[in-house]
């Protein structure tokens, strides 16, 4: 049972102690309403201000039976006021402390700004992956996503600086500026980019002349979810079996195939191996269907006369690779490991 809830019972309790000692003095005494009230009152609250009428034998023993109620029923609802009082305000202080105190111990770590339709489904992606984030919004109380408490907010306007740096942007890997304004966005984006230049930065676009904008301040990818939305609906209907393909690929539950991405850091094994080399298929069972190389480019298939498994593994290359969850993970330790 809530707080709430047990509040609206001690004050419904409490009102009906009071209707019953009026009712019971203006039907045993005859006293007026006004008269039963007050005695009632003065009653209830033991302040000791006599009684005002003579009492009948009838009337004295009514007045025992209600002070008895009077008194637990007084006692629990002071409890339960002060409980839901001070328990909402202490246990939120709390959450706020806690909230501020994990904000500054995060790294590499991703901000989302706004937490509107896209920012929530960015947010539930995020948990679903189980990376690191925090949500930026004005008004997060508002948002589905607050009752989360696994889920840190900052409650702020994102184009502030001040803003920014208590969600630790300094340490942080990446943004996602999904604010419903592109002028908002395009603050965003030009502020993050000065306070961390090394952030990978990702925002949407309302319109299309916002685009070229973002990218100049300094997105390294610009959605816009308009235009995504109507190319889906469009290859939904022409092309459904590839669309339910790479929904299971990338949406897929943890036992079916996925893709995902690994990246290769400065001392894995195996760099300047090639995939036939490493052998990654054969220790992990993943397929690497593709290599993103730090310049952005996907090798897929280089020439006609060498296919993907010739191509030499690089640092900070990024594998695209095809697999279940053990799979993946599987690739994860051997990428870092060589095991």
């Amino acid at each position: 049972m809530s707080a709430f809830i047990r509040f609206l019972i001690a004050f419904f309790l409490l009102l009906m102690v009071i209707a019953v000692g009026t009712a019971g003095y203006t039907l045993i005494e005859h006293w007026p309403v006004s008269d039963s009230l007050y005695m009632t009152f003065i009653t209830v609250t033991t302040v000791g201000f006599g009684e005002v009428h003579p009492l009948s034998e009838q009337g004295r023993h009514f007045t025992i039976i209600l002070i008895v109620f009077s008194i637990a029923t007084v006692g629990y609802s002071v409890t339960i006021l002060f409980t839901y009082i001070f328990e909402g305000i202490i246990l939120k202080a709390m959450r706020e402390y806690r909230m501020k105190r994990s904000i500054k111990r995060m790294k590499d770590h991703y901000i989302i700004c706004g937490c509107g339709d896209v920012g929530r489904e960015v947010a539930l992606e995020f948990k679903r992956t189980r990376v690191r984030f925090l949500i930026i919004d004005r008004e997060p109380e508002k948002s589905e996503l607050a009752r989360d408490e696994s889920i840190l907010f900052v409650k702020g306007d994102a184009v502030d600086d001040e803003v920014l740096l208590e969600a630790n942007i300094e340490q942080a890997k990446g943004l996602v500026s999904a604010l419903p304004e592109d002028e908002a966005n395009l603050f965003v984006v030009l502020t993050a980019r000065q306070l961390n230049p090394r952030l990978t930065i990702v925002s949407q676009a309302e319109e299309q002349r916002t685009i070229r904008k973002l990218l100049k301040a300094g997105a390294n990818r610009v959605i816009s979810p308009s235009q995504i939305a109507g190319r889906r609906l469009a290859s939904i209907i022409l092309r459904p079996s590839v669309v339910n393909f790479l929904d299971v690929m990338v949406d897929g539950p943890s036992d079916s195939m996925r893709m995902e991405e690994v990246a290769v850091e400065t001392g894995s094994p195996l760099v300047n191996k090639n995939l036939r080399e490493a052998g990654i298929g054969r220790h992990t069972g993943a397929v690497i269907v593709g290599i993103n190389g730090p310049d952005g480019k996907t090798k897929v298939n280089p020439s006609a006369s060498s296919n993907l498994s010739t191509v030499p593994i690089r640092e900070n290359d990024v594998l695209i690779a095809m697999g279940n969850e053990a799979q993946i993970q599987h690739l994860r330790n051997f990428v870092k490991h060589g095991r």
